[in-house]
């Protein structure tokens, strides 16, 4: 799928959303899951390719309404990712469900989008996405920006096989 937000175009491949699909929240009994973004941004016209995505994993924390990356295997895959493409593939942002229709990022989120903009070099920009049950919801937050960017909402019922129409 394509969105086209501020000059930019990133595209999402379909298995991203088929992970993403999987662990849609519904209801009280149901755990936030989450992981790592990665993909890649091509230099000539800024546009980003968002290729893979971790899963959750079982040191990760997962409660009704938390979401916390704990298990090394992120990190292990991306960087088997990073090393395989000889570093084309990088660190793009966080994905997370929220039990919710339409998904908001919450305080807990803000506060760790902050920390990972802390921890970045120079003045990249991270997307983050929110998978809620009838959409999700792609925000864009870096040095340069005071608060969070919505970009995109996106509705499961719009999600198109992206794959099939592209040359990889």
């Amino acid at each position: 799928m394509k969105i086209n937000s501020n000059n930019i175009e990133i595209k999402i491949c379909s298995s991203v959303f088929q992970v993403m699909k999987k662990y849609i929240q519904l209801g009280a009994g149901s755990l936030e899951a989450g992981g790592i973004l990665i993909g890649k941004e091509n230099i000539s016209d800024d546009n980003i390719i968002i290729r893979y995505i971790t899963e959750p994993y079982a040191s990760d924390k997962r409660r009704y309404n938390k979401f916390i990356r704990k298990d090394k295997r992120h990190i292990d895959i991306f960087n088997e990712v990073f090393n395989s493409s000889n570093e084309i593939y990088c660190y793009i942002g966080e994905w997370h469900t929220h039990d919710e229709d339409l998904p908001d990022y919450s305080r807990l989120d803000l506060k760790n989008w902050k920390k990972i903009m802390k921890e970045s070099p120079g003045n990249i920009e991270h997307f983050h996405i929110i998978v809620g049950s009838k959409a999700i919801r792609i925000w864009k937050f870096g040095k340069l920006l005071k608060n969070p960017d919505l970009i995109k909402t996106i509705y499961w019922k719009d999600v198109v096989d992206f794959d099939k129409k592209t040359d990889w």
